[in-house]
Order: C-alpha cells, then sequence, then structure tokens
C-alpha cells in the first residue's frame, strides 16, 4: 500500500496539514481548495501507478491537464547513470517518453544531450511570472521525434518552469507551455514546491523501475550463460570419453595388430589429455578469478620468449594451413613477468588466432620496439578471419562467453581462453586490448594487444658524456 509519509523526507515539504478548530471555522479560498484538489489528483495519480510503467506519463499528463497548459514537459538527467529523458504531453494527446541516445553514439545525440543541459539550466532560474520562450529551438532541438515534428510548439508564447529539487542523484524540470496568456500557468509557490516533490518521487520510482528491468535482463544474461556454458561443457566432455571408450573396445578385440594396438593407444592419450587440460583450464581460472594465486615478477626477455614459443607451435599452425610470422626488435626488450604465465597468454591467444584465422592465411606476433621512456612493452598478435562483432568487444573476456558464430559455426572451445588470458595478464600487472576491423572478402583482422611493465633497468636511459 502507498505511504506518502513512509517515502518522505525530513526535508519534503508537507502536502497537507491538520488545522485548529478555530482555523477550520475560517473561509477557504477558492484557489487554494484548488491547489489541495490539483495536489490530491496527483498523489492519487502516484499511488495508483506505482507499479506501472507509466507513472510519468500520467503524472505529466495530470499535471498539464489540471494547470491548463496547452502543453507539459518534463525533463531529467539522472547523474548516475548519464542518462538524460524526458515525458511529453499535449492537449488532446497521450503523453509519451523519449529516452535520448547514449552521449557519443551520434553528433545528433550529442546536440539533444547539450540542449537538453542548457534547457534545464535555463528553466531552473526563478521566474516571478510567465515569460516569452526563449528556448523554442533548444526546445526542437531536443525532441526531434515527436510524431508533430515542429507543429506541437506551433503559437507556443510562454512558459512556467516548476524545478525538480527532491530528486535524488538526478536534476530535472517541469516546463508548462502554453499559447497564451491566462490564469492557468500562475502556480503559486507553495503549490509548485508540492508538485516537485511529487515528481521527484514519480522520477525516484521510475529508476528504481529500470534498474529492477536491468537487474532482470542481467539474471536472464546468466541463465542464457550457464546454459550454454553447461552444454558446451557436456559437448567438451563427451566428445573425448565417446573416443576413449571406443579405443578401449577396439583394444579388447584379439585380432588386432600392434600396428593397431598402438594407433588406440594414442588416441587414449590424446583425449585422455584433453580431458586434463580441460580440467585444468577450468581450475586455473578458478584460481586466477579468487585472487589467490601470487605471482613473482622477474626480468624476462619478452623477444627471445615469443621466438622460442614461434618455434614451438610452427607445426601445429602449419598443419591446419596457418603460417606464423614473428617479428622482433633486435635489442633485447626485458619485461617484468613470470615465464609460465607469460608462456600460457601467448598459447592461448595463438590457439584462439588457429580456431578463428580463414585458412591459408597468416597469424603476426609483432613485439613494438619500445622507446627509452616506455613504461610498457607491447605485443601484438593478429590474424585474419572471423571477426569480433563491435556490440562484443566490451564482453569478450567475460567468462564462459563465446562468440555469436562460435557454436554455429561448430568452433570448439567452452569460452574459458580469453578469460584465463585477461586473469593471468593481471596478474602480470599488464593490459590487453582488442580491436577487430572488417577486410576484403567478408573477412576480419582482429589484433590482441598486449602492454607489459618494462624493467626498470631497461628504461635507464644511457649516460650523457661530460664535456670539457
Amino acid at each position: 500500500m502507498f505511504n506518502p509519509r513512509a517515502m518522505a523526507s525530513d526535508h519534503s515539504p508537507v502536502l497537507f496539514s491538520v488545522r485548529s478548530a478555530g482555523e477550520a471555522q475560517k473561509p477557504v479560498a477558492a484557489h487554494l481548495l484548488d491547489s489541495q484538489t490539483i495536489a490530491c489528483q496527483l498523489l492519487h495519480t502516484l499511488a495508483a501507478s506505482l507499479n506501472t510503467p507509466y507513472t510519468l506519463h500520467q503524472i505529466t499528463e495530470v499535471l498539464g491537464s489540471q494547470l491548463g497548459a496547452d502543453a507539459c514537459l518534463v525533463l531529467w538527467h539522472h547523474r548516475p547513470t548519464a542518462s538524460t529523458a524526458y515525458t511529453c504531453w499535449q492537449n488532446g494527446s497521450t503523453a509519451q517518453l523519449w529516452q535520448l541516445p547514449s552521449l557519443g553514439r551520434s553528433p545528433q545525440a550529442a546536440l539533444q544531450h547539450r540542449m537538453a543541459q542548457a534547457l534545464i539550466q535555463q528553466f531552473s532560474v526563478p521566474q516571478g511570472s510567465p515569460v516569452p520562450l526563449p528556448w523554442r529551438d533548444a526546445l526542437l532541438a531536443l525532441t526531434p521525434d515527436h510524431p508533430q515534428g515542429e507543429a506541437w510548439l506551433a503559437g507556443i508564447k510562454i512558459y512556467r518552469s516548476i524545478v525538480i529539487t527532491a530528486a535524488p542523484d538526478c536534476e530535472g524540470v517541469v516546463v508548462l507551455l502554453n499559447r497564451r496568456r491566462g490564469p492557468g500557468l500562475a502556480v503559486e509557490e507553495a503549490l509548485a514546491v508540492n508538485l516537485a516533490s511529487l515528481v521527484a518521487v514519480a522520477l525516484h520510482q521510475h529508476h528504481l523501475q529500470q534498474q529492477t528491468q536491468q537487474c532482470n535482463e542481467q539474471l536472464r544474461y546468466l541463465s542464457y550463460l550457464k546454459e550454454d556454458f553447461l552444454s558446451t561443457l557436456n559437448h567438451e566432455l563427451r566428445t573425448p570419453l565417446t573416443s576413449m571408450m571406443l579405443a578401449i573396445r577396439m583394444l579388447r578385440r584379439p585380432d588386432l595388430t600392434p600396428e593397431r594396438v598402438a594407433m588406440y593407444l594414442d588416441i587414449l592419450e590424446q583425449q585422455c589429455s584433453r580431458e586434463t587440460n580441460l580440467v585444468n583450464d577450468l581450475l586455473m581460472l578458478q584460481t586466477v578469478d579468487a585472487g589467490t594465486g601470487r605471482t613473482q615478477l622477474i626480468p624476462v626477455d619478452l623477444g627471445q620468449a615469443l621466438t622460442t614459443l614461434a618455434q614451438e607451435i610452427q607445426a601445429d599452425l602449419a598443419a591446419v594451413q596457418l603460417s606464423l610470422v614473428v617479428t622482433v626488435p633486435q635489442e633485447p626488450v626485458r619485461v617484468l613477468a613470470a615465464a609460465s604465465p607469460l608462456t600460457r597468454i601467448m598459447q592461448e591467444l595463438l590457439t584462439n588466432a588457429q580456431k578463428y584465422s580463414a585458412s591459408g592465411s597468416t597469424v603476426t606476433i609483432t613485439l613494438l620496439p619500445p622507446a627509452a621512456t616506455d613504461a610498457q612493452a607491447v605485443v601484438q598478435i593478429s590474424n585474419v578471419g572471423a571477426g569480433i562483432q563491435a556490440d562484443e568487444l566490451a564482453h569478450i573476456f567475460e567468462k564462459f562467453r563465446r562468440g555469436r558464430n562460435a557454436t554455429k559455426d561448430a568452433i570448439p572451445g567452452t569460452g574459458t581462453g580469453l578469460a584465463l588470458v585477461r586473469g593471468l595478464v593481471e596478474q602480470l600487472e599488464g593490459t590487453i586490448t582488442v580491436t577487430s576491423e572488417p577486410q576484403a572478402d567478408h573477412l576480419w583482422q582482429t589484433c590482441f594487444s598486449l602492454g607489459f611493465r618494462r624493467h626498470r633497468s631497461a628504461m635507464e636511459s644511457p649516460p650523457v658524456p661530460k664535456t670539457p
């Protein structure tokens, strides 16, 4: 049940008060009754719509219609989420809500955000009486998606603004628009404060509903990840076990030649190693996530480590018709790292490149020559093939997250490799980023950039000779 007393803060204005017996005998002015009627209707609307997604729609419509406005705009900016939105009502139509696009998505979105901030600041200036509307062009720029286009502001001459001050983490205004001067916009200060408080409650409820919706979407997404991971894990576990079972059955046959026995034993060893590696990956990912493992960083010759790794993996790439090119500076590049995590990081990234590269293409490992003052040495691992969509780039290092086409194209994996890479890079106090850009023939170039902290002695500049 809605309880306005429980929702009011210590500094909230009193909407209603109990009068003494003597005061009750005094005649009540008509405008006071009107103010109480408007406040009561708003309070009733708020209470009736708290559990619906249309609270702000109805509040905006009641404000505009009861205060005699031709149009009403409720505009606000929510600071924690950096989001801006507004509801708009026009006489003869229903109120609608618009959420401005994220800042930076387009020049139009940036313009709308600038206009919204300017309008909030302009309309927050106290007005003793209605004044000519100075921000008509800004309102048009803010509302390009209005179904009536510019017509909804046609003939608007004056406005009255009510500043919303009681909304937590939020700034905004209620703007009443009229095509003529009249008593409708003459809002008393006490009523304006009460109305602003009710709108603040509606805004707070709106943001709570949005948070609830986001939490529900996150839960659905996590449920999807769990189901997808269990399905993938089931496949990754069953496939080696099936091969092992078939090999065992074949080994029971008495007529097998020694060559056949050796072949089936090799299958058993390979599939057993596959199972062991999968279990070890999951355990290592759990250890990295828990932060229980502690890595001692020592100086490592990064160029030499990359060259050695390339020699070890060259044959595996050649078996799937991929070539490997390694480019390192002639001068040693020493970083603070640990041999085992560094090797595992490179192996996982090269395995990832092997899975998603186009047949016959080249995988490149490039150690960029660092300047004397660079704090990091940068390694880039690049391949051409299947790409990473723009909306997936921000989530590619999440646990059990796989590309949209990985399952469809039957690419093996459990979604743990890149999550493990990120965790190991953080253990080495390094950084990792990824880009994926479209190329010719519907291929993409994907590049992982790793940054490792350089060894201090490698950053020291050579001594400057003294001049006689």
